[in-house]
């Protein structure tokens, strides 16, 4: 089970569904009465685009204008109609808190007879993709239940997503699960997504909405092992959707390594918001056990505004220790006052002196913002601040340029002498 967060980072004011939102100058937000707007400090992990999204810890809205937090707007009817990631008052893309579902700073849900449409936006308010489509159009049975979903480009042509899948299809079976299958333009079944071979799958969730047992199986509907062993993933959370981790077995039921991360089960701790403090692995004799991807644990800081700090990877003892595959312990990052902007990303060894990354060969990352904290350069450096080719790829640095609207409209990609990479 691959429950890794990734780390994005980096608003202006932005109008739709008769919302004025918030810029970078604190604008205070107005919303139709009929409209419901709650607080959260992160969302639910998702293994599927099926369920509904759910607000993990609410927060009121005083504590919210301090930190990192999720809006979640709701119509007359209690449907989604918005949700957003914001700092205070202002929107940013989406941090170590999003999932493989919201990627962007904004996504919009409108409702018509039959289907859900799902949008997206940056901060400024333009029309971006979500794994590289623009809509996502859901089926809705006469229940409201999804029962499919396809994407969409600009134009509105059905295509394959970054994952390679054209449309997904939800069977509800009559013990409340729901078989799940994915499809590419050919009609060829896709994996749950690159890296986790499980295809066809049953979905059991909790009363509270969390997912509780995800289970791979053939078209008869039995349990059938993939290729690492592994047949079943059962994922614990508590009511209010914080997330302690996972456990992995096999179609007999057995705990058994394997997927992604090859252990048997996964022990994190959350702190009060929900954030990932700890985490460690184990085998299936309950041994404490490194991953494959060559830590045996890890540990996560935050600052005040709920930003990392730093973190640190553990040994088998639980103390800091080197990732064997990357050669580094510690990342520390360092942001503006504001918690807005990360200008800094330092990789540092056991005793927190700097190190290079044993696969890609730089020891910091600097990041670089226009005017209106747009991103618009990523410039890698060595153990004594130079810049320094990446040994994996070759780049020194990137450079964005946006349009007028803000709207990002090139990326290029140079190496320490200034020629450009393909």
């Amino acid at each position: 089970m691959e429950a890794m967060k990734k780390t994005l980072t980096c608003v202006l004011s932005i109008c739709f569904f008769g919302l004025v939102l918030p810029g970078v100058y604190g604008h205070s937000e107005q919303f139709p009465a009929e409209e419901r707007v709650e607080y959260y400090a992160t969302i639910s992990l998702r293994e599927s685009p099926y369920p509904d999204f759910k607000g993990v810890v609410r927060l009121g809205e005083k504590e919210a204008m301090r930190r990192n937090h999720y809006r979640l707007y709701y119509d007359e009817q209690f449907r989604l109609v918005r949700i957003g990631f914001y700092l205070g008052n202002r929107l940013r893309e989406p941090n170590h808190t999003a999932n493989y579902f919201f990627t962007t700073p904004v996504q919009q849900l409108t409702y018509r007879d039959g289907q859900e449409i799902r949008t997206f936006s940056d901060r400024f308010g333009n029309a971006v993709s979500q794994r590289g489509a623009f809509r996502e159009v859901y089926q809705l049975d006469e229940q409201g239940r999804r029962t499919g979903l396809h994407f969409e480009d600009e134009s509105g042509n059905r295509i394959e997503n970054d994952w390679g899948i054209a449309h997904y299809t939800w069977e509800h079976q009559p013990d409340g699960s729901v078989i799940e299958q994915r499809f590419d333009l050919t009609g060829a079944l896709q994996s749950l997504r690159p890296g986790f071979p499980f295809y066809t799958i049953r979905l059991y969730y909790e009363f509270h909405g969390s997912l509780a047992l995800m289970q791979n199986i053939d078209k008869q509907g039995n349990l059938v092992n993939n290729e690492s062993g592994v047949a079943q993933d059962k994922l614990l959370f508590d009511r209010a959707g914080k997330w302690y981790g996972w456990r992995v077995l096999d179609k007999d039921h057995q705990l058994k390594s394997g997927n992604g991360p090859n252990v048997a089960r996964g022990i994190n701790i959350p702190d009060r918001y929900g954030y990932e403090t700890s985490v460690r692995y184990e085998d299936d004799r309950g041994q404490d056990r490194k991953n494959a991807y060559g830590f045996w644990g890890s540990k996560r800081i935050y600052d005040r505004f709920g930003n990392y700090d730093y973190t640190h990877f553990t040994d088998s003892t639980g103390q800091p220790g080197l990732n064997t595959e990357t050669g580094y312990c510690y990342a520390e990052y360092t942001w503006d006052r504001a918690g807005f902007k990360r200008v800094k990303t330092e990789l540092l060894d056991t005793r927190r002196r700097p190190v290079l990354h044993a696969k890609s060969g730089f020891s910091t990352i600097t990041y670089s913002y226009d005017e209106h904290d747009n991103l618009i350069r990523v410039t890698y450096l060595g153990l004594n601040g130079e810049m320094v080719n990446r040994t994996d790829n070759g780049l020194a640095y990137i450079e964005h340029t946006y349009d007028e609207r803000h709207k990002r409209k090139e990326t290029r990609r140079f190496n320490k002498a200034g020629e450009e990479i393909e």
